[in-house]
């Protein structure tokens, strides 16, 4: 059991760093972590108005990077960890 455990660990970290990997991905992460808070449309209009965003936000969502708060407009923010994940990312950015 433990070896089949060890195989979905091992697949859904293969899944996760091939989420990231999707376009519009780590800069949407920067620009919640350089703006904080924001809404879909904001995203929309300083990210991409790829028709493929409301997937991609949700992926990140399914990878914990993220919550949206579905209410009358749906406000994105940041979690604990993809505050981590981001603050790594811009750390790369700013060496390169």
């Amino acid at each position: 059991r433990r070896f089949f455990s060890l195989i979905r660990q091992n697949e859904m970290i293969e899944y996760k760093l091939k989420a990231i990997e999707e376009k519009h991905l780590l800069s949407t992460l920067l620009y919640l972590y350089e703006n904080g808070e924001s809404i879909k449309t904001e995203i929309y209009s300083n990210v991409s108005r790829n028709p493929r965003m409301p997937l991609k936000l949700d992926l990140l969502e399914e990878c914990g990077l993220i919550t949206m708060d579905r209410g009358t407009t749906t406000t994105i923010k940041l979690t604990e960890k993809g505050t981590r994940v981001a603050s790594h990312i811009q750390m790369i950015e700013n060496d390169l």
